[in-house]
Protein backbone atom coordinates (compact mmCIF):
# COMPACT_ATOMS: atom_id res chain seq x y z
CA UNK A 1 0.00 0.00 0.00
CA UNK A 2 1.30 3.07 -1.13
CA UNK A 3 1.59 6.11 1.38
CA UNK A 4 -1.51 7.94 -0.50
CA UNK A 5 -3.41 4.87 -0.46
CA UNK A 6 -3.20 4.41 3.61
CA UNK A 7 -4.28 8.40 3.53
CA UNK A 8 -7.46 7.57 1.60
CA UNK A 9 -7.96 4.25 3.89
CA UNK A 10 -7.83 6.87 6.51
CA UNK A 11 -10.10 9.06 4.90
CA UNK A 12 -12.54 6.88 3.57
CA UNK A 13 -13.12 5.18 7.18
CA UNK A 14 -13.18 8.52 8.67
CA UNK A 15 -15.91 9.22 6.02
CA UNK A 16 -17.68 5.91 6.18
CA UNK A 17 -16.62 3.46 8.54
CA UNK A 18 -19.61 0.86 10.31
CA UNK A 19 -18.46 1.93 13.89
CA UNK A 20 -16.61 5.14 14.01
CA UNK A 21 -17.23 7.93 11.29
CA UNK A 22 -19.42 10.65 9.85
CA UNK A 23 -21.66 9.24 8.41
CA UNK A 24 -22.37 6.59 11.14
CA UNK A 25 -23.15 9.57 13.63
CA UNK A 26 -25.28 11.35 11.25
CA UNK A 27 -27.21 7.99 10.01
CA UNK A 28 -30.94 9.07 11.43
CA UNK A 29 -30.62 12.33 12.17
CA UNK A 30 -33.51 14.94 11.49
CA UNK A 31 -34.25 18.29 11.37
CA UNK A 32 -35.44 18.93 14.62
CA UNK A 33 -32.11 17.21 16.00
CA UNK A 34 -29.99 18.40 13.63
CA UNK A 35 -31.05 22.05 14.84
CA UNK A 36 -30.62 21.62 18.48
CA UNK A 37 -28.44 23.91 19.99
CA UNK A 38 -27.84 23.09 23.78
CA UNK A 39 -27.52 25.48 26.38
CA UNK A 40 -23.41 25.32 26.77
CA UNK A 41 -23.31 27.31 23.42
CA UNK A 42 -26.45 29.53 23.69
CA UNK A 43 -23.92 32.63 24.06
CA UNK A 44 -21.85 31.69 21.16
CA UNK A 45 -22.19 34.95 18.53
CA UNK A 46 -23.69 32.79 15.27
CA UNK A 47 -21.76 34.12 12.17
CA UNK A 48 -24.23 35.26 9.31
CA UNK A 49 -24.94 32.58 6.85
CA UNK A 50 -24.19 29.81 9.56
CA UNK A 51 -26.30 27.50 11.52
CA UNK A 52 -26.57 28.25 15.53
CA UNK A 53 -23.26 26.81 16.71
CA UNK A 54 -22.99 23.90 18.34
CA UNK A 55 -25.63 22.53 16.07
CA UNK A 56 -25.38 19.43 14.22
CA UNK A 57 -26.32 21.89 11.11
CA UNK A 58 -23.42 23.56 11.93
CA UNK A 59 -20.96 20.57 12.52
CA UNK A 60 -21.97 19.60 8.97
CA UNK A 61 -21.87 22.98 7.25
CA UNK A 62 -18.38 23.62 8.93
CA UNK A 63 -17.32 20.11 7.86
CA UNK A 64 -18.46 21.47 3.71
CA UNK A 65 -16.74 24.44 4.34
CA UNK A 66 -13.45 23.09 5.32
CA UNK A 67 -13.80 19.88 3.02
CA UNK A 68 -13.91 22.49 0.11
CA UNK A 69 -11.33 24.54 1.43
CA UNK A 70 -8.23 21.67 1.92
CA UNK A 71 -9.65 20.40 -1.60
CA UNK A 72 -8.96 23.91 -2.97
CA UNK A 73 -5.49 23.67 -0.90
CA UNK A 74 -4.54 20.59 -2.82
CA UNK A 75 -5.48 22.00 -5.99
CA UNK A 76 -3.18 24.30 -5.42
CA UNK A 77 -0.28 22.71 -3.47
CA UNK A 78 2.48 23.41 -5.46
CA UNK A 79 1.92 27.36 -5.10
CA UNK A 80 3.79 29.25 -2.69
CA UNK A 81 0.72 30.25 -0.22
CA UNK A 82 -2.22 28.66 0.37
CA UNK A 83 -5.94 29.58 -1.22
CA UNK A 84 -8.01 32.43 0.21
CA UNK A 85 -10.86 30.90 2.62
CA UNK A 86 -14.45 30.71 0.70
CA UNK A 87 -17.36 32.23 1.58
CA UNK A 88 -19.86 29.90 3.60
CA UNK A 89 -23.04 29.32 0.52
CA UNK A 90 -25.36 28.74 3.07
CA UNK A 91 -27.89 25.72 2.69
CA UNK A 92 -31.94 25.71 3.52
CA UNK A 93 -32.22 22.01 5.36
CA UNK A 94 -30.86 19.50 6.27
CA UNK A 95 -31.07 17.36 3.47
CA UNK A 96 -29.21 20.33 0.96
CA UNK A 97 -26.42 20.36 3.85
CA UNK A 98 -25.77 16.68 3.71
CA UNK A 99 -25.43 16.78 -0.07
CA UNK A 100 -23.23 20.21 0.33
CA UNK A 101 -21.13 17.79 2.60
CA UNK A 102 -21.32 14.22 0.39
CA UNK A 103 -20.07 16.89 -3.04
CA UNK A 104 -17.56 18.17 -0.87
CA UNK A 105 -16.23 14.88 0.59
CA UNK A 106 -16.14 13.45 -2.92
CA UNK A 107 -14.18 16.00 -4.08
CA UNK A 108 -11.28 16.71 -1.11
CA UNK A 109 -11.34 12.85 -1.52
CA UNK A 110 -10.35 13.42 -5.23
CA UNK A 111 -7.99 16.04 -4.44
CA UNK A 112 -6.41 13.48 -2.01
CA UNK A 113 -5.86 10.79 -4.67
CA UNK A 114 -4.53 12.85 -7.17
CA UNK A 115 -1.22 13.24 -5.20
CA UNK A 116 1.85 11.15 -5.45
CA UNK A 117 4.11 9.49 -3.00
CA UNK A 118 6.85 11.49 -3.87
CA UNK A 119 5.00 14.81 -2.74
CA UNK A 120 4.86 13.95 0.89
CA UNK A 121 7.55 15.16 1.85
CA UNK A 122 6.87 19.01 -0.08
CA UNK A 123 5.08 21.57 1.29
CA UNK A 124 1.26 22.82 0.69
CA UNK A 125 0.81 26.33 0.01
CA UNK A 126 4.28 26.68 1.53
CA UNK A 127 3.52 25.72 4.92
CA UNK A 128 3.21 22.25 6.21
CA UNK A 129 4.11 19.27 4.92
CA UNK A 130 1.99 17.45 2.44
CA UNK A 131 2.07 14.29 4.64
CA UNK A 132 0.98 16.45 8.16
CA UNK A 133 -1.77 18.20 5.59
CA UNK A 134 -3.12 15.01 4.82
CA UNK A 135 -3.19 13.65 8.37
CA UNK A 136 -4.84 16.46 9.22
CA UNK A 137 -7.64 16.21 6.92
CA UNK A 138 -8.74 12.86 8.38
CA UNK A 139 -8.29 13.83 11.69
CA UNK A 140 -10.76 16.77 11.26
CA UNK A 141 -13.74 14.35 10.26
CA UNK A 142 -13.12 11.79 12.94
CA UNK A 143 -12.55 15.37 15.56
CA UNK A 144 -16.20 16.54 13.91
CA UNK A 145 -18.16 13.36 14.25
CA UNK A 146 -17.02 12.96 17.91
CA UNK A 147 -18.76 16.59 17.89
CA UNK A 148 -21.81 15.41 15.93
CA UNK A 149 -21.55 12.06 18.85
CA UNK A 150 -21.78 14.89 21.83
CA UNK A 151 -24.32 16.69 20.28
CA UNK A 152 -26.72 13.40 19.83
CA UNK A 153 -26.04 12.65 23.41
CA UNK A 154 -27.17 16.48 24.34
CA UNK A 155 -30.55 16.17 22.18
CA UNK A 156 -31.43 12.95 23.64
CA UNK A 157 -30.78 13.72 27.73
CA UNK A 158 -32.21 17.46 26.72
CA UNK A 159 -34.82 17.01 29.46
CA UNK A 160 -38.17 18.54 27.43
Amino acid sequence: MSGIDAFLRALDDAWAHDWESIQTVLRSVGEEEAAYQAPCYRGVKQDAGWPLPGTILWQIAHLAWAKEHYAECLRHRREPKSPKEHERRPAGSLAEELLALKVAHANERAEVAACADAELGERVGGRMLLAEFLSLVARHDAWHASQIAVARRLWRERGD
